[in-house]
């Protein structure tokens, strides 16, 4: 607990500090010395603890809300800062009321709640406000918990509890009641009372603070007011909640003097349904005779019941309510003909629940006829329900509709308004109002839209067409009412005329005009364009048709095999442009091995399947468009169809239904001999990793680069793994070895610190290597004796980026006997003997062009510039074989 309040008080602490980084210097004023602000609440109940955050002065606004209780424990923040828009502005100290807790902002003054209070929730509260501008402001309020009391409990003269009827009492006798109530903080105050009025009673003060409360009713008289009657004790603490309260019913011995519609377990009724009210009396001797009345009309559907001791008499009456019936009076008549004025009546105005009527109107001073694009339109939906409408829905063509200020859609209530309507919003409207009974709907209205025409979408807009070739242009366009003229005009970008009116035809459906077009020169290609006419004005934009000379058809492309299995195929292309014109598309299938034609298909869309083909064949598809003016150019795709044995995995791969799977004992020890093989595996590859990373890390070597394939001395070192190989000296990593002994050597220092041993005379022979090969700035490269044959050799490569740059970057590759070997480095080598070691003056200028040539050296230098960066050297140990053997 110490940990988040040291956390929250931290948070609090950057929030204060991250207003003062605005730069704004301001004051805290602190107002903890006035009075707090008195709340209470009631146990169990709700909390609400005001905080003002109204800023002090104009072009202000608040930015963190923090509360705090007794002044110690931060128990809730709110944090409005624009940096916190993505983070949670609502903090909620876990450890003190937690998710009880609720910052209403949006309210007026706002307010902290507390839900479901409990009784150490009371105390001091704090509620901070932090302003842009404005000082800091605190206010206080004192929360105090209100425990209330127990129920109470009625006890008669014996001191025993009365659950529900006290008595029976006699006319004129005496009653005693006592009501005791337990608990309550602050001790409640206990009252007796009689329907809505308080009785005088005696209470009696308890011996201690926490003692029960007490209070003694006493009615020295009873009467026949007091049949029946029900005296309830009430015990209260506060004026926030409701008193607990008991409550006992009188009995008596008395004249019949009452009578009662027992109709508290059925109000309100529900139309179209049959109920039994009953009504009774009570206290009549003889028992009363009952008769009912519905606004004065006599019912005679009922029927009585006297009971054993003929104190009572209960009247059943079958009612089916209706929805004329509501407000109506309906009257229990109960009369003893034998005692003088002993006529009572009980009566009951009748409340029926019935599904709402709904009744839907366009405006009144409007004209359903005359309804425009861009007119405002309002509709009126009226009501009739019991109980009211909760709920009112508009519904466009069975779509609710959601209001919509910004688009001019205003949902009310009762209306629905829009402003400036379109053609989308004709159709048929109706209202459904809900209540507890069920939903009404209204008649439907049907709203229509007069606009102007518009063009239908997915028409044809370029026509292919010869000279002296007709062709139909088709107009179609959109309007209400249906148009009722057309026009046409041809624009070839010189001139736009007016098509004569016989060269078009309008439809039966006036939703339409064919022009028939007949170009003849040049001139006549071009644009033409339709417009339409109806009540609402003339079409805005025209629907524009391009008429152009007749072509050939393009290519189909992008296409693409899809589904292939054993027998068939299909192909999916794109269509090329149509030359104006209808074109059709065609596929033709050949072997590719025999040149036999095995199908041919002919679509009106770029897509075909191909059946009945022969499995495992590989196929040559030739596909083309074509329309009246010719056949577009070939486009070409391969394929194939699958053998017999690749059958299960085609139905898988292209069909989706999968093969059933069974596991089984002996696919189970296969699967674990695989996962022990792959353990095996990664561990070997770990260690031998480990090892190469040791030698890699020999005191003087230079360092490795890290690269995405293994490195060159992984792949090349063959000392421990190639056991063919007996390196002739392991004191040095660069040296020669063969027949040549006694040859005068050269000894130059390695980047290891090493030496390598060489003949004298061959050290300028290979200073014209590639670069690739020079080792850092060392021009003097170990190269082959000049006669003898060698056993051994070692090679010092630069280290490349991955493994296939080797050969591809320098393009010079290794030089054997004289030659360029122009591919990647590879492990093994053949030096051929019988080849003469060119010239070392030949050999210089042969390297130098090849180093002028890739940039690396300048015209006319002859060495190789040691400016260059220094790279990673990979050493290679390549065992040689004997001149007469071939190169592996």
């Amino acid at each position: 607990m110490r940990c988040l309040v040291v956390q929250t008080v931290l948070i609090t602490a950057a929030a204060l500090t991250s207003v003062r980084g605005q730069g704004i210097p301001r004051t805290i004023s602190d107002r903890r010395g006035g009075p707090p602000l008195q709340v209470r609440a009631v146990q169990h109940g709700t909390a609400i603890l005001p905080c003002d955050l109204r800023p002090p002065q104009e072009n202000d606004s608040v930015i963190l809300v923090v509360w705090y209780k007794n002044d110690i424990t931060t128990i809730y923040s709110y944090d409005m800062r624009p940096q916190q828009k993505e983070q949670t502005s609502h903090w909620k100290n876990p450890d003190h009321l937690n998710e009880r807790a609720t910052f209403k902002a949006t309210t007026e003054p706002a307010h902290l709640n507390i839900n479901r209070v409990e009784e150490n929730d009371e105390g001091d509260y704090r509620c901070m406000v932090d302003f842009t501008k404005s000082p800091t402001r605190n206010s206080r309020v004192q929360l105090t918990v209100i425990v209330p009391p127990h129920k109470p409990n009625i006890l008669d003269d014996n001191e025993r509890t009365v659950p529900t009827v006290a008595g029976p009492y006699v006319e004129g006798g005496l009653m005693r009641l006592t009501c005791v109530v337990f608990g309550g903080r602050p001790q409640p105050v206990v009252r007796w009372w009689r329907g809505e009025m308080l009785l005088d009673s005696e209470e009696e003060a308890s011996e201690s603070s926490s003692g029960p409360r007490r209070n003694t009713l006493v009615v020295t008289m009873l009467t026949r007011a007091d049949l029946h009657a029900e005296f309830t004790c009430q015990a209260s603490n506060n004026n926030i909640s409701q008193p607990v309260s008991a409550s006992v019913r009188i009995e008596m011995y008395l004249r019949p003097m009452s009578v009662q519609l027992l109709v508290s377990d059925l109000a309100p009724l529900s139309a179209e349904k049959k109920y039994s009210i009953n009504c009774m009396t009570y206290g009549s001797r003889p028992p009363a005779k009952i008769t009912w009345y519905l606004n004065g009309k006599s019912l005679d559907n009922y029927s009585d019941t006297i009971s054993p001791d003929t104190n009572m008499t209960m009247s059943t009456l079958n009612f089916k309510a209706t929805l004329q019936d509501h407000k109506k009076k309906l009257t229990c008549r109960a009369e003893n003909n034998k005692v003088h004025g002993g006529v009572d009546e009980a009566n009951w105005e009748l409340d029926i629940n019935f599904v709402p009527v709904l009744r839907l109107e366009l405006g009144s001073n409007m004209n359903p006829e005359d309804i425009e694009e861009g007119d405002d339109v309002y509709f009126e939906c009226k009501v009739h329900a019991n109980p009211e409408a909760y709920k009112v829905v508009w519904k466009h063509n069975g779509n609710v509709i959601q209001n919509n200020a910004k688009n001019g859609v205003f949902v009310q209530r009762y209306d629905l308004a829009f402003r400036k309507v379109n053609r989308s919003q004709a159709g048929n409207y109706t209202c459904v109002a809900s209540n507890v009974e069920g939903d009404g709907t209204s008649n439907s209205v049907e709203l229509k839209i007069m606009y102007k025409p518009i063009c239908l979408p997915d028409q044809k807009l370029v026509y292919g067409v010869a000279r002296h070739e007709e062709a139909r242009v088709i107009c179609r366009v959109e309007a209400y009412p249906a148009p009722h003229t057309f026009r046409w005009a041809f624009n070839n970008t010189e001139e736009m005329v007016d098509v004569p009116q016989a060269r078009y035809k309008n439809s039966t459906r006036r939703t339409q005009s064919i022009l028939t077009y007949r170009p003849v020169t040049e001139m006549d290609y071009g644009m033409v364009l339709c417009w339409a006419s109806n009540t609402a004005g003339l079409q805005k934009n025209a629907c524009m048709f391009h008429i152009i000379p007749a072509q050939k058809p393009e290519s189909p492309y992008n296409c693409t095999l899809t589904n292939q299995t054993t027998d068939s195929l299909s192909v999916e292309c794109t269509a090329g442009f149509d030359g104006g014109q209808q074109q059709y598309f065609f596929l033709e299938v050949f072997d590719q091995h025999t040149a036999i034609l095995q199908a041919n298909r002919t679509s009106k869309d770029a897509a075909f399947t191909v059946a009945g083909l022969e499995p495992g064949k590989v196929l040559k598809m030739v596909l083309y468009a074509a329309n009246s003016k010719g056949r577009s150019k070939e486009t070409l795709l391969e394929g194939f169809t699958l053998k017999v044995a690749e059958k299960q995995t085609v139905r898988v791969l292209f069909t989706g239904t999968p093969i059933p799977f069974e596991f089984t004992p002996l696919l189970g020890v296969l699967i674990g001999v695989i996962t022990a093989l792959v353990l095996v595996t990664l561990v070997i590859l770990g260690a031998l990793k480990l090892k190469s990373d040791r030698r890699a890390q020999r005191p003087g070597d230079l360092p490795l680069k890290k690269a995405t394939a293994p490195s060159a001395e992984e792949l090349y070192d063959t000392d421990d793994r190639n056991p063919d190989v007996v390196p002739t000296n392991k004191d040095s990593d660069y040296q020669l070895t063969g027949s040549t002994a006694g040859t005068p050597l050269a000894v130059q220092t390695t980047p290891d610190g090493q030496s390598a041993t060489m003949p004298a005379h061959q050290i300028n022979h290979l200073q014209g290597l590639p670069p690739t090969y020079q080792i850092n700035e060392y021009n003097n490269y170990p190269t082959l004796p000049l006669s003898g044959e060698v056993t051994y050799a070692e090679l010092c490569l630069a280290r490349p980026t991955t493994l296939a740059t080797t050969g591809m970057d320098s393009k010079l590759g290794v030089i054997v006997g004289g030659k360029p070997y122009t591919k990647e480095a590879t492990v093994y080598a053949c030096i051929d003997h019988s080849v003469r070691q060119p010239t070392p003056l030949g050999f210089q200028q042969q390297q130098q062009q090849q180093q002028q040539d890739s940039g690396l050296v300048t015209p006319g230098s002859g060495i190789i510039s040691g400016k260059h960066h220094p790279r990673e050297v990979v050493t290679v140990r390549t065992p040689l074989i004997s001149t007469q053997e071939s190169c592996v």
